[in-house]
């Protein structure tokens, strides 16, 4: 079996953009993208309802959420996608295009809401709601393999507040989150 070197696969993830970027700001802030996770939302039964993906500027994004752990100072966008019938039946996420909207989803379609957050040395968030919404704007979710292993990859433009316009990408890791703790810790 051959061995890759760390500086190898640091390479590639750099061709290949890494776990995703963010230009533009929200509320003055900008976003180095340093870990991208995605994890699958489910009813009570087990049956899929939608997904959540985290872009953030810290590290290792999936044990501190399986840790029950909420890093200080953090900026981060947070993507939540669903998808419903016209009957209003919701379907399991899948590539495709999400609508960006601030509101209760109508019946048929795809849709994502989009928040921006940035936290202080005590996780208090620092940005108002208003501010932190997204209002319109479109994520592209090219391909998804919700496994262990897996990754989700796509692009972003959205439009947070009345006019923070950020556009990115992202290269987001499968993070199993089936069983969450309430009330994270900061750390």
């Amino acid at each position: 079996m051959k061995r890759v070197s760390l500086g190898l696969v640091a390479v590639f993830l750099s061709a290949c953009g890494g776990p995703g970027s963010m230009d533009g700001t929200v509320a003055g802030l900008n976003l180095s993208v340093k870990d991208a996770i995605f994890a699958l939302i489910k009813d009570a039964n087990g049956t899929t309802q939608g997904m959540y993906l985290v872009l953030a500027d810290k590290p290792d994004l999936c044990a501190t959420v399986k840790a029950n752990r909420q890093p200080k100072s953090l900026t981060g966008v947070v993507f939540s996608m669903i998808r419903y019938t016209d009957t209003g039946t919701v379907l399991a996420p899948e590539a495709g295009d999400y609508t960006v909207i601030n509101m209760q989803p109508p019946r048929g379609g795809s849709y994502a809401g989009a928040f921006f957050t940035h936290t202080d040395a005590n996780c208090t968030p620092t940005i108002a709601p208003t501010a932190a919404t997204g209002s319109s704007g479109l994520v592209k979710l090219g391909s998804m393999k919700a496994e262990p292993g897996g990754f989700a990859s796509g692009t972003f433009d959205v439009t947070f507040g009345t006019s923070d316009k950020v556009k990115g990408h992202f290269n987001a890791s499968f993070c199993d989150v089936s069983t969450l703790g309430n009330n994270p810790n900061c750390e």
